[in-house]
């Protein structure tokens, strides 16, 4: 097991300040570049291939991942003025942009041998989850997300790459019963894997090491991220509204070994399902800056990887 860094964290750097506080500040080389529309670190757009290259042989830096959640969302939604930062347009013109963007990383991805790009499936309306008004909301957007995300996986297939959904909320792919009923919605397709991020089940009240073990080998990609039931869980409930790092809610996003979720169990379980992917830290803890959550995060986790397969 090894230690990553997902570069969101250092979105008003650019991609060479980047790579140089990743490497020499922080002694870590696996990187998992922000690569949404907008982004400072990759222009999926138009990328500066050659200069990329560059940089990731400068610092001798690993890029994990792509990782574009904001532009995969719009091919499945929600559309409109909630995601109008994401890309300007017309619902048709989101969704235009979402899977050509989604497709143009896997080639990107292909060309500069990076193995995944990670991100969301998205969701029409997350609040269908919920069989009221609507009795067959949820499973309609599950037909869908079969129309609108199979052809993009088989494109992925085609490149050899994979695609990392990352669970958690507002998607159609949010807990272990749901990422279950996506895969086989979506005929096991082997490109389609997941992103475990220990904040997010922790939100819906799914139990990490469970969701790793049975998720097995579809489990691509982990964020080293963590979440905190508070005093107040009694009062705001599991369902607050709001500002997610307000101070009076009864969940907040932490970094990890400041949260509630049990990290050697978790640990353990990457271990038993032989994840060799990187440990990838991603920082939203409102109490610490980016450079204390890191160097604390870092001298936390360290401790607690994994040499070697499980006997």
């Amino acid at each position: 097991m090894e230690l990553g860094i997902f570069t969101r964290v250092f979105q008003e750097k650019n991609l060479e300040e980047t790579f140089e506080l990743i490497t020499q500040k922080y002694s870590i080389r696996n990187v998992e570049l922000t690569a949404n529309k907008g982004s400072r670190h990759i222009n999926l757009s138009d990328p500066d291939i050659d200069y990329l290259v560059k940089m990731v042989d400068k610092y001798n830096v690993k890029i994990t991942a792509l990782s574009m959640h904001r532009d995969t969302q719009l091919i499945m939604g929600p559309h409109g003025k909630a995601t109008k930062h994401f890309f300007d347009g017309s619902m048709d013109e989101q969704i235009e942009y979402g899977i050509k963007i989604t497709k143009k990383a896997a080639e990107i991805a292909k060309e500069l041998n990076i193995p995944m790009v990670i991100g969301n499936l998205g969701a029409i309306n997350f609040s269908e989850l919920f069989e009221w008004p609507n009795k067959n909301g949820w499973k309609e957007q599950q037909e869908i997300a079969k129309e609108r995300w199979y052809p993009i996986l088989e494109y992925y297939e085609k490149k050899g790459i994979k695609f990392a959904h990352e669970l958690g909320p507002q998607q159609i792919a949010y807990n272990l019963e749901t990422a279950e009923e996506i895969l086989e919605k979506l005929d096991f397709i082997d490109s389609l894997g997941f992103c475990i991020d220990p904040s997010q089940l922790l939100y819906t009240g799914v139990d990490t090491s469970v969701c790793i073990e049975r998720l097995n080998k579809r489990v691509f990609n982990f964020h080293a991220k963590d979440g905190e039931f508070t005093q107040h869980l009694k009062t705001s409930g599991w369902l607050p509204h709001g500002d997610i790092n307000r101070l009076n809610r009864g969940y907040r996003n932490r970094i990890p070994g400041w949260g509630s979720s049990d990290w050697r169990k978790i640990m353990t379980s990457l271990k038993i399902i032989k994840y060799s992917g990187p440990i990838s830290i991603e920082i939203e803890d409102p109490f610490v800056d980016a450079d204390e959550a890191l160097n604390k995060t870092i001298e936390y986790l360290r401790p607690l990887l994994f040499k070697g397969d499980i006997r």
